[in-house]
């Protein structure tokens, strides 16, 4: 087996999807010193476009060992460029293109049969992969809010929503509170919220792809609207105290199995939960990317030859 030392994501521009890839390279690069880079594929572009873009000489020439990539738009560029290159593909999600297209597929259990198993393919994850690392430091007495918005699984009920961030708030006074929201936060809603004048508000226009992993690592209490999976799971990834906000639901779907998932399992805490408890529970800590990180490692790049 040969040693990893160049990794290709392949971007679709859509921040939940890079998140996921990025995530990965980095869990890749920490344990074995490879670099990465991140190839922007312009969606609206036509397909021999986005193939040539992830085809096309990147880092110091350097040749990729591994490609990954999340979105339907990038489907067929991970095919081509991995048989270009040589390498190993893995696409993160449930792709478009038979499995057979892939060396390998890693996705999250919700968007398949319940039952369903891993196979030589296909691992399940246990939700979204993430950019947040293994180790971590001691948690600060800080607490974060976490706000998203409709989404063709959930509905909006902000006038419902505002007084349970300052319920969960006022139970923990003891903690810094910051409270963001995010793209699909309905505009004029984080302004609005009648909120105590030390606790800080961070629109998403002034914030990074680090700094919520940042804030994450150190906050002891998180809570997070329903509607955003991806940001429940970081949140459980990064060992604080989870609990889930409510939001109402459109109609069944992968998004609620998922969130669902983690509460019954214990890794973060329903609305309703904390009502009846009037505590967060700390689960066991999940770190997918890492585990991920390891079997492709295991499978592909143990040693060198």
């Amino acid at each position: 087996m040969n040693a990893l030392r160049h990794i290709r994501v392949l971007s679709d521009g859509r921040p939940g999807h890079e998140n996921q890839s990025v995530g990965l390279a980095l869990a890749l690069a920490r344990r074995t010193g490879a670099s990465y880079e991140v190839v922007k594929l312009n969606p609206a572009a036509g397909v021999w476009a986005r193939m040539r873009a992830a085809t096309a000489e990147g880092n110091e020439g350097q040749k990729p060992q591994l490609l990954i990539a999340a979105g339907h738009r990038t489907h067929l560029p991970l095919w081509w460029a991995a048989r270009k290159f040589g390498a190993r593909s893995v696409v993160i999600m449930k792709p478009s293109l038979p499995l057979a297209f892939f060396d390998l597929a890693l996705v999250p259990k919700h968007d398949v049969a319940e039952g369903a198993v891993d196979s030589a393919g296909r691992v399940l994850t246990r939700g979204a992969l993430n950019r947040v690392p293994e180790a971590l430091p001691e948690k600060e007495p800080v607490g974060l809010v976490l706000i998203g918005g409709p989404s063709k699984h959930h509905g909006w009920d902000g006038t419902a929503l505002a007084p349970c961030i300052a319920r969960v708030m006022a139970a923990q006074p003891e903690l810094s509170w910051t409270v963001a929201d995010s793209r699909r936060t309905p505009e004029g809603f984080l302004a609005g919220l009648d909120l105590p004048p030390e606790v800080k508000r961070m629109p998403h226009q002034a914030t990074t792809p680090a700094w919520l992993p940042g804030e994450l690592a150190r906050a002891q209490s998180v809570w997070v609207t329903e509607d955003s999976v991806s940001m429940v799971h970081e949140a459980v990834t990064a060992g604080a105290a989870t609990g889930v906000l409510p939001a109402p639901r459109l109609r069944a779907s992968r998004v609620l199995r998922a969130v669902d998932g983690l509460v019954t399992a214990g890794y973060a805490s329903s609305w309703a939960d904390w009502e009846r408890v009037g505590a967060l529970r700390v689960g066991e800590k999940l770190q997918e990317s890492g585990r991920c990180a390891e079997m492709i490692i295991e499978r592909w790049f143990g040693s060198e030859t």
